[in-house]
């Protein structure tokens, strides 16, 4: 199982706690107000997320959904705090984040429906590779489409049809995780010449590898990270986000920050884990918050399996945060002081 601190030790994952946790004080006045929304309805974000977002390793992305080259604001070496300050900016706008070692690219629109039939070939030649009987069955393979591949990139509570930032992402993470085969297929795809390959394999072998700021921080894990806005759980206080494209086909991870219930505490540990007072990330009157990491086992593509490890992720310990600035920002913000 993937380390906690590789998921969300990274300030990119910090800055998105840190929106996500004012956005949970904003569902708090709603709730409190009567206009809480259901739990798949859109609009469970606050000020800084209201968009969403999608995050994405830049060097994978060859070009924009015109087939376009994409332009990297070049931003040299940032610190920790100068790098979440521009992850703030970025989130006002719509479409892809692209991250580089030399800068960021905002507001990107990529291909959906290209991401949706590399993921797509890419499953279908690995399947057929791995067939080792020589005599053909009666019937071709199924085509696997982003429909089947998103479904095993989503917990299985989140149910189709899927948003366009839903599929993007999952078709992202399934061609992320093949990069050779990925590369090959972007070669032939845009018919790229010996130096234009040689590049992109290059920007491929970079965006496998985190982005290390001039503090010495992680910046931004070599994964796609998006914040839906849609709570999809009965208990979440805000949207969920997904980390994907680490280590197998439908493998993958979910941050939200949640209420604690038994439902919750029997989740942990069989209802017998305590939370201990370093793991709350809110308390108000009889309710506890704490931020809920679930990473769910791989799986064959359509496929959804039900098993998954939960742990919970403490504020200062895990993440470095002092959220008593934040917290007293938030309620000013919406109106419950």
């Amino acid at each position: 199982m993937v380390a906690k601190k590789d998921l969300i030790g990274n300030e990119l994952m910090k800055e998105i706690i840190s929106i996500r946790f004012d956005t949970m004080w904003k569902m708090l006045a709603l709730r409190k107000g009567g206009y809480f929304p259901k739990p798949d309805e859109e609009g469970a974000a606050g000020e800084f997320d209201n968009k969403g977002a999608i995050f994405v390793p830049g060097g994978f992305i060859f070009a924009d959904s015109d087939r376009r080259a994409v332009k990297v604001e070049k931003l040299g070496e940032l610190d920790g705090p100068a790098f979440r300050k521009k992850i703030r900016e970025a989130m006002r706008f719509d479409n892809a984040i692209l991250f580089y070692p030399e800068g960021m690219a905002v507001s990107v629109n990529l291909d959906n429906g290209f991401f949706s039939e590399m993921a797509g070939h890419i499953l279908a030649i690995k399947q057929a590779a791995l067939k080792r009987k020589p005599i053909m069955a009666n019937e071709p393979p199924p085509q696997v489409d982003s429909r089947d591949i998103t479904r095993s990139y989503c917990p299985f509570y989140m149910e189709p049809p899927y948003g366009s930032r839903t599929k993007l992402s999952s078709c992202l993470a399934a061609c992320l995780i093949e990069s050779r085969m990925y590369f090959i297929q972007c070669r032939n795809a845009f018919g790229l010449r010996s130096g234009e390959d040689r590049q992109l394999w290059e920007n491929i072998r970079t965006s496998r590898r985190p982005i290390i700021g001039r503090d010495k921080k992680v910046l931004a894990p070599p994964y796609v990270v998006v914040c839906h806005t849609t709570r999809y759980r009965e208990n979440a206080l805000g949207g969920m986000t997904r980390i994907l494209g680490f280590g197998k086909f439908g493998e993958f991870a979910s941050f939200a920050l949640e209420e604690v219930t038994s439902e919750l505490l029997n989740e942990i540990g069989g209802g017998k884990t305590q939370i201990r007072p370093t793991d709350v990330f809110a308390e108000v009157d009889d309710l506890k918050v704490v931020g809920v990491l679930r990473t769910y086992s791989p799986t064959t593509p359509g496929k959804r399996r039900k098993k998954f490890t939960t742990r919970l992720v403490s504020p200062s310990r895990d993440l470095e945060l002092n959220l008593e600035d934040l917290a007293q920002e938030a309620m000013e913000r919406y109106k419950l002081v």
